[in-house]
């Protein structure tokens, strides 16, 4: 394998501005005859040197320019959506760049806010908000980065940006729902590689307790994420009702991925049956938001959001027998009474999803969320968290 540095020019981009790159029809990638490897005798090879990525931004005139940090990310997002090659590739380098400058910005904004300090409380606050953006997309950056590799360090730092961010400004839509985002990838990252691990191993007791594990942890993860995607949602629609459509869309596309990737385990005789089950369940958790998001924001889709929330109702059913989907399975039901016409079905989604919700209380009594629904639904006296009726 060759050391050299992979040289490589992308003409085009605009010189006078900083803050937004060119299109992709008018973006070049150059690649330099210094990408091949010495002992190369095809003439006709477009680059086989695997070295490290060298890239240098340039006009057409040959001028040297300097992108942002977020022209970067968004240059690293249009080559990480057509790369085959991930591990040398030149969206890893752009992530990387982008990540070094996202560090650099940050860390000039964090020495102006401690200059601002001593002058004025309210350039101060008009900084710190400067930087809350700065930080944020610094964050998708690094989740983006984590998603694409997959790198767990990245996701889990794209994590916490996104929970201090959202302890200064709990009305921050934007960083929920990336908080949510990178949830739902970290969950299905790492139960791939403790898949991949437990492939080696033997079905020992020891491996049945770790698969346990694996399995509590990343319902919980599931959890977070659900939990920020409607946090986030929740403002947003209150906020801005076509950009709430749009979110709504994008969760809908990660949620079928991981809801996918859950479909498509592969199981075989010596996968215990509470494997299987939690699957199911996780699975049957994603297709009842999915239902739930196109009946919120599109009445035209009620007929795909039946058929949506029918399989997630059979999946929950089959896997609930650890009360694991207790609370889920039950505001499918619930779901169900808003979408059908038929008043019998109605009805019975109704008494059905009551008990559910009834049994998930009883479970898990500090769920206040749970309690103001219950209450809502006329099922939970005010006044007693133990007396039901109704």
């Amino acid at each position: 394998m060759s050391k050299n540095k992979r040289s490589i020019s992308i003409i085009n981009l605009e010189a006078s501005s900083s803050d937004s790159v060119s299109s992709r029809s008018s973006k070049k990638i150059r690649l330099t005859p210094s990408n091949h490897a010495s002992t190369c005798d095809d003439s006709a090879c477009k680059g086989c040197d695997v070295g490290e990525v060298e890239i240098v931004f340039t006009t057409d005139e040959g001028q040297g320019v300097e992108p942002s940090p977020n022209d970067l990310l968004q240059l690293a997002l249009e080559e990480s959506s057509k790369e085959s090659s991930r591990e040398h590739g030149i969206a890893k380098r752009l992530f990387e760049m982008s990540l070094e400058g996202f560090d650099k910005l940050i860390s000039l904004e964090e020495q102006k806010i401690e200059m601002e300090t001593v002058k004025s409380k309210e350039k101060e606050a008009r900084y710190r908000s400067a930087t809350k953006q700065t930080r944020y997309q610094y964050a998708f950056c690094c989740v983006a980065f984590g998603i694409y590799l997959p790198i767990i360090e990245h996701l889990r730092k794209g994590i916490e940006i996104y929970k201090q961010i959202i302890i200064e400004d709990d009305e921050y839509y934007d960083a929920w729902i990336g908080l949510g985002r990178a949830r739902i990838y970290l969950a299905k990252i790492e139960r791939e590689m403790f898949q991949n691990d437990q492939n080696d191993l033997s079905d020992s007791e020891n491996s049945k307790k770790e698969q346990k594990s694996s399995i509590e942890i990343e319902q919980a993860s599931f959890n977070l994420a659900i939990n920020a995607f409607d946090k986030g949602l929740s403002i947003l629609k209150s906020k801005d009702e076509n950009k709430y459509v749009i979110k709504s869309i994008l969760i809908a596309k990660d949620l079928q991925e991981y809801a996918l990737s859950i479909d498509h385990l592969k199981f075989t005789d010596n996968k215990n049956l509470d494997e299987i089950n939690f699957a199911q369940g996780i699975h049957g958790c994603c297709l009842y938001y999915l239902a739930k998001l196109k009946t919120d924001h599109n009445d035209d889709e009620n007929e795909e959001s039946k058929l949506l929330l029918n399989e997630a109702i059979e999946k929950l059913s089959k896997a609930n027998e650890e009360d694991r989907f207790t609370e889920t399975l039950g505001q499918s039901y619930i779901l169900k009474t808003i979408i059908e016409s038929d008043e019998e079905q109605i009805m019975e989604a109704y008494d059905k999803g009551l008990e559910c919700l009834k049994q998930a209380y009883k479970l898990d009594p500090d769920n206040e969320n749970l309690r103001e629904q219950l209450e809502t639904l006329g099922a939970l006296n005010k006044d007693d968290n133990e007396e039901y009726f109704g």
